[in-house]
């Protein structure tokens, strides 16, 4: 029987003030402050990424700092990710190095 594994990680974004004040702004912007809001709302939207693209991205980067590149699948690799996040459980570990080394 197959299951499936999720992680068990929290992901925060804390763009979405930001998100929120800039499309109220532009909801009341007049024609000269419009081109420059929706250029903050288009920037804003692609720095919001999904959970899962920020798991990865923290997992290389924290593979980065220690030395270890991002496709490294090594024990070291997990075990610098579980040193770094000590919540974090093995499958997870294993999960997070094996996205960081496909992406």
């Amino acid at each position: 029987m197959h299951t499936t594994r999720h992680l068990n990680l929290v992901v925060l974004h804390d763009l979405d003030d930001a998100l929120a004040a800039v499309k109220e702004a532009l909801a009341h912007a007049d024609a000269a402050e419009a081109p420059g809001l929706r250029k903050a709302l288009t920037v804003i939207e692609a720095a919001a990424r999904s959970d899962e693209d920020l798991k990865i991205r923290w997992a290389r980067e924290t593979l980065g700092r220690a030395g270890l590149t991002a496709g490294d699948k090594s024990v070291r690799a997990i075990r610098e990710l579980r040193r770094t996040a000590p919540q974090l459980g093995l499958a997870e570990a294993v999960e997070l190095v094996t996205l960081a080394a496909k992406h």
